[in-house]
């Protein structure tokens, strides 16, 4: 996930934008709760969360200078329509980049099997979907001709396979590991194939100038304050560090 600020011909920046197909956040009141009380410690700012793609781009199109978090993967989309600068990058047990999994349907005998035709269900976008296939299955000797079903989220993926609406999912190990606890009975029904692929997490980027260098030192230092650690544990990360060009 990344966090970036798109900006133009404009002084100050006071609103920080959400959106993450990655995390599973059904509480998105809660989350907006919990990032203002952190955003109120070091200034005026508005915290304001999206749970759709569609609403999120219009509400871009009116903003000259706004900060957003979102995941890598769509960073790279919407830097082909907007100037974004990435300055930091979230990080999960000491580790900035996330394992992509193929997941399908437990069969009986071969549960590795790769059919080359059918739905793949994910909630990144059908370029990226697809570029991740070839990577995945790389040492597969199948042209796959998969249609790419766009979902919310990650979960909807995984719940799209299971309940026989798609082949394949595409997801990150984090939001499999979270389908062992929300819907145990669904996660051993449900097996990985191929290679794992790493993926940056969450970036935050934007505008850098010393008139925001409180913004940065609050979001490297987001884990040492209460109402900090309440937000980035919903977003499902331990905290924020400097990007790099490495991390591309």
């Amino acid at each position: 996930m990344i966090l970036i600020i798109s900006f133009s011909h404009a002084d100050t920046c006071e609103q920080i934008y959400f959106y993450n197909s990655d995390t599973n956040i059904n509480n998105y009141k809660q989350l907006k709760i919990e990032f203002d009380r952190f955003f109120g410690r070091i200034g005026k700012y508005t915290f304001q969360p999206f749970d759709d793609k569609n609403i999120f781009e219009n509400q871009l199109k009116e903003k000259k200078f706004c900060m957003l978090i979102l995941s890598s993967w769509y960073l790279k989309d919407l830097q082909e329509k907007l100037s974004l600068i990435p300055i930091l990058i979230a990080h999960r047990k000491g580790v900035d980049s996330q394992q992509i999994l193929l997941i399908k349907k437990v069969t009986s005998g071969n549960d590795k099997k790769v059919i080359p035709k059918g739905n793949l269900a994910s909630s990144m976008s059908n370029e990226y979907s697809k570029a991740l296939i070839k990577k995945i299955l790389i040492n597969s000797n199948y042209d796959h001709n998969l249609n790419v079903l766009r979902v919310p989220k990650d979960i909807d993926a995984l719940m799209a396979v299971g309940f026989g609406m798609s082949t394949y999912a595409l997801s990150t190990s984090h939001s499999f590991k979270m389908l062992s606890m929300i819907n145990p009975p669904l996660y051993h029904k449900l097996t990985s194939i191929g290679q794992k692929v790493a993926s940056p997490l969450m970036i935050c980027a934007f505008l850098y100038n010393q008139k925001h260098a409180k913004l940065i030192d609050a979001f490297v230092n987001i884990d040492k304050i209460p109402e900090g650690k309440n937000s980035i544990k919903m977003l499902g990360i331990d905290g924020f560090k400097m990007y790099k060009e490495s991390n591309k």
